[in-house]
C-alpha cells in the first residue's frame, strides 16, 4: 500500500479518565511514528480536577507513579506535542493512525481546547482507522469476528502485550503500529490479488 511521503503517519493511543470528551479527560497520550525512526513521544497529563469511570481509574493504577512524576498541564502538554511534530515533520501535517481513532481524536480536540487552542498544529484532519480496515478484511473473509477488537486482533497477529503494560499509552502505541503493518500487508495481500484478477480478466476478453 503506497503511502504519501508528505502525509507521515503517527500512530497515537490516549489514556482517559472515561469514555465521554464532556466529562473526563485525557490522562496519558503516546505517539510512535509509523515510517519513520523518529523516537516516541510519551505525555501525562494532570488537571485542576479529574472525574474517573471505575475502568480507567483501575487501569491508571498501571501507571500512577509515572503519572505523578511526569504530568503536566494541558497547555505544557500540546506544547510539547506540537512541538515534537515541528521538530521531526517540519512544514508537514501527520496522519494519526489508531484503533476507533474517532475517539482518540475527540479527546485530542478536547486537550487542544483545555490547552487554549482551537486544533493541535502539525495534524491532518485525516485519520486512519485500523478496526476500520480489519472490519474490511472481515467482509472479505480473511480474519475472524473476533480479531474486530483490540485485545482479538493482538491475538489473532499475535502481537504480545504484558498484562501489565496493556492499557498504558506507550504500550498500546507500540503494539497498534504492529497491528497496523500487518493490516497493511494483509490489505496488500489483497490488492495484489485483486490486480492480477482484473489483468487476467480483461487479457481473456
Amino acid at each position: 500500500m503506497n503511502r504519501a511521503k508528505n502525509s507521515p503517519l503517527l500512530v497515537v493511543d490516549l489514556e482517559t479518565s472515561g469514555v465521554n470528551p464532556l466529562r473526563h479527560r485525557v490522562v496519558a497520550a503516546a505517539a510512535v511514528p509509523f515510517d519513520d525512526d523518529a523516537p516516541p513521544l510519551e505525555l501525562y497529563i494532570k488537571h485542576d480536577k479529574i472525574e474517573w469511570n471505575d475502568y480507567a481509574r483501575s487501569q491508571f493504577d498501571k501507571y500512577a507513579a509515572r503519572w505523578t512524576a511526569n504530568a503536566v498541564t494541558p497547555r505544557d502538554a500540546c506544547d510539547l506535542l506540537e512541538r515534537y511534530l515541528e521538530l521531526h515533520y517540519p512544514q508537514q501535517k501527520v496522519t494519526l493512525i489508531g484503533h476507533n481513532i474517532g475517539f482518540d481524536v475527540a479527546f485530542l480536540r478536547q486537550l487542544a481546547f483545555y490547552g487554549g487552542r482551537d486544533e493541535l498544529r502539525g495534524i491532518s484532519h485525516r485519520a486512519v482507522d485500523t478496526h476500520t480496515l480489519l472490519y474490511v478484511l472481515f467482509k472479505q473473509g480473511r480474519i475472524p469476528e473476533s480479531a474486530l477488537t483490540s485485545d482479538g486482533a493482538f491475538k489473532f497477529f499475535n502481537i504480545q502485550v504484558e498484562e501489565t503494560k496493556r492499557h498504558t499509552a506507550l504500550d498500546d502505541a507500540l503494539a497498534t503500529k504492529l497491528l497496523a503493518a500487518r493490516v497493511f500487508e494483509l490489505l496488500e495481500m489483497s490488492s495484489e490479488f485483486a490486480e492480477q484478477t482484473i489483468g487476467q480478466s480483461v487479457r481473456r476478453k
